[in-house]
């Protein structure tokens, strides 16, 4: 055990369950309790008032109330200081004084690069080189930056369910990346979405948004999956309750996608069973059968006389088509799920009109490019071209045809003319039908008639609708 210094005392970090209340000193292989399995939280001593840490920006100003890294170890990408949009469309909309607390611009595009900064800081702290990972997407992507940028070994084993741009950005950072098919028995693998440390760093979004918005929210939104985010932010409130910055907690509401929703159900039925025997959901960030924070996220939404809701996964998708159309926002599903809720609940009642409500927008849609690809093929007037670039069976000069066909049928030397004058294309005749012939053969145009006319047969070419669909 280890004295350290956090600003308000010489003293031990301690842990304490978020179950059954059981304590323990902090050991970075301690991830659940022992004896009831659930999370574990940081306890800090009594705080008399709140000193940001001078000079320092991002989540390392509010050092004084996480656990303690010495400052020659402090690893940032800038992570932190994240702005707070107010809503110009959806809030008037809806009736309400609506903002949304931005965390797609983190550096890696997600708020758990605030958690990524605070845990390679703290294993820099100790000494630790190298670390096996399994996460399901946006930890593992954040860490591979972090664990870069301090010279760490990250070993990440994955499932092919991983959103493939979270997966491209690990690769990128030069983590070992590993199918978890290739798991043996005996590898030690860092549980590191439940350390103690990973979700006290999330209590940063709150305090900046605290900092930011007065008077304070009357109902703050997010997402859940293991349910450390609506902990940390219960966590967070009681801060400034206790310093007297708030007089009253914002009331808390979790949203899970109806695939995977066992804290919804256990708050819709007061249990304090928080799993479910099957959970399928294409939102894997939060699919989470048994959410280890799941007591503690009921405790966060029951105190603040919130609410725990389930969305459909198409609500979400439209959602994030809203947030991006009219707010300038681009979120992934993950966090699209609290415009989706709030309209819900809008609707039911549950939230009255022209309150003041903060959604927390907890990761970027550029990290999903196959949802992005969803969205733009239903574009009516460049859904075919973008099913066709994804294939490139068309170039240029096979475009500039069916633009000319789409003026009307025409035949080789005809079309051959229009490539010269109007686009400046002067191709051999040969090459033109073979271009022709390969747009024949995908279905993109069809032979509409042929004539013979001086002595020559002529062929008369159209675009099918499947052409139409392209122009």
């Amino acid at each position: 055990m280890v004295n350290i210094v956090w600003g308000f005392g010489i003293v031990m970090e301690k842990l304490k369950c978020t179950g059954c209340g059981e304590e323990y000193y902090y050991d970075i292989n301690l991830k659940f309790c022992i004896k009831c399995g659930c999370g574990l939280t940081f306890q800090l001593k009594d705080l008399s008032k709140l000193e940001f840490s001078e000079g320092c920006s991002g989540i390392w100003k509010f050092s004084k109330i996480l656990p303690h890294v010495n400052e020659n170890y402090r690893i940032s990408l800038g992570e932190g200081n994240t702005f707070i949009h107010h809503s110009r469309r959806i809030g008037l909309d809806l009736g309400l004084d609506l903002w949304f607390k931005d965390e797609t611009i983190e550096p890696t595009g997600s708020y758990l690069d605030r958690s990524s900064a605070l845990f390679t800081s703290k294993i820099l702290d100790m000494k630790i080189k190298e670390l096996t990972i399994y996460s399901k997407g946006n930890l593992s992507s954040s860490l591979a930056a972090y664990m870069a940028k301090a010279s760490i070994k990250l070993k990440v084993y994955f499932d092919r369910n991983m959103d493939i741009g979270k997966l491209y950005q690990i690769i990128a950072y030069g983590a070992e990346v590993i199918p978890k098919t290739e798991l043996v028995k005996g590898v030690k693998i860092h549980e590191v979405e439940y350390d103690p440390l990973i979700n006290e760093a999330k209590k940063t979004i709150i305090w900046e948004l605290i900092l930011q918005l007065n008077p304070p929210p009357e109902y703050i939104i997010l997402p859940m999956g293991i349910g450390g985010l609506a902990y940390s932010a219960y966590k967070a409130l009681m801060e400034a309750i206790k310093l007297g910055i708030l007089k009253e907690k914002p009331k808390i509401i979790g949203v899970q996608p109806k695939g995977c929703s066992p804290i919804v159900k256990a708050f819709e039925e007061n249990s304090k069973d928080v799993e479910v025997d099957f959970a399928e959901t294409s939102i894997h960030d939060l699919n989470h059968p048994k959410p280890r924070y799941g007591l503690a996220a009921l405790k966060a939404i029951r105190e603040t006389n919130g609410l725990a809701v389930a969305v459909e996964e198409a609500e979400a998708i439209r959602a994030l088509k809203n947030l991006a159309r009219y707010e300038g926002i681009l979120a992934e599903p993950a966090a699209s799920l609290t415009i989706a809720a709030l309209e819900n609940l809008i609707r039911s009642g549950s939230i009255e009109r022209n309150s003041r409500v903060v959604c927390i927008i907890t990761g970027s849609g550029l990290k999903d490019p196959k949802i992005l690809r969803e969205i733009a093929v239903q574009s009516p007037k460049i859904g075919g071209l973008i099913k066709d670039m994804d294939g490139k069976t068309i170039g240029d000069t096979k475009l500039m045809i069916m633009r000319i066909l789409s003026e009307g049928e025409n035949y080789g030397y005809g079309i051959w003319r229009k490539l010269k004058d109007y686009y400046g294309v002067e191709l051999k005749m040969p090459t033109l039908y073979q271009h022709i012939k390969e747009l024949l053969r995908e279905g993109y145009v069809n032979k509409s008639r042929t004539i013979k006319t001086m002595g020559r047969i002529r062929e008369y070419y159209k675009l099918t609708e499947k052409g139409k669909s392209i122009i």
